[in-house]
């Protein structure tokens, strides 16, 4: 009964997540000023980790060690890509600190690596459908070289990084949606992945 509670709250967490991911570039992207900017942005993208690791908590708990090596990797890889990548976020939002942007780069890389790592993994093994899977491996593959792209380049990527931003948002919403709603990609939810 916990653990499908854990995997319901993950699954609104992932929601939200999703959401936020989207909100907190655009802000980092300056596109919803005077409302929020750049720091602002920043802060809401280290809140959008923060709910991404009750996501991935979720995600375990539907888990429950199907996924095998590759879900194991992913596991530890996203846990402490995101973990990185919050502090890197809050820490440049909050305290205009400069390490938070080295933190945050950091945190992105290996953050999206251990998504695809556990895309993997959770596929593989059917944890969650396809649906909800490769919406968030893709969001993150896309969203990893555009995410500065409008400060480095200026505005003419600024189309390319909201979609990056908002595959990911949608990414992170379907699988919370698989999460919350209890879809699974098969009835053959024992077996096990090596």
């Amino acid at each position: 009964m916990a653990s499908s509670t854990l995997v319901r709250w993950g699954g609104v967490a992932a929601m939200v997540a999703g959401l936020l991911y989207f909100i907190g570039y655009a802000g980092m992207a300056e596109l919803v000023r005077p409302m929020m900017g750049n720091l602002g942005g920043h802060v809401v993208l280290g809140f959008a980790g923060l709910a991404t690791l009750l996501a991935l908590l979720g995600t375990l708990a539907r888990d429950a060690g199907r996924s095998g090596r590759p879900g194991t990797a992913g596991y530890v890889l996203s846990f402490g890509g995101v973990a990185v990548f919050s502090v890197g976020n809050l820490a440049e939002g909050v305290w205009h600190a400069e390490f938070g942007v080295v933190l945050f780069g950091v945190g992105l890389m290996i953050l999206t690596v251990g998504v695809v790592v556990l895309g993997y993994g959770v596929r593989r093994a059917k944890v969650l459908p396809a649906w909800a899977v490769w919406p968030l491996v893709v969001g993150w593959v896309a969203f990893l070289p555009v995410a500065n792209s409008p400060a480095v380049f200026g505005f003419d990527f600024l189309v390319a990084s909201l979609l990056g931003a908002g595959m990911l948002g949608i990414g992170w919403m379907a699988v919370g949606y698989a999460l919350w709603s209890g879809k699974t990609a098969s009835a053959r939810q024992g077996e096990r992945v090596r």
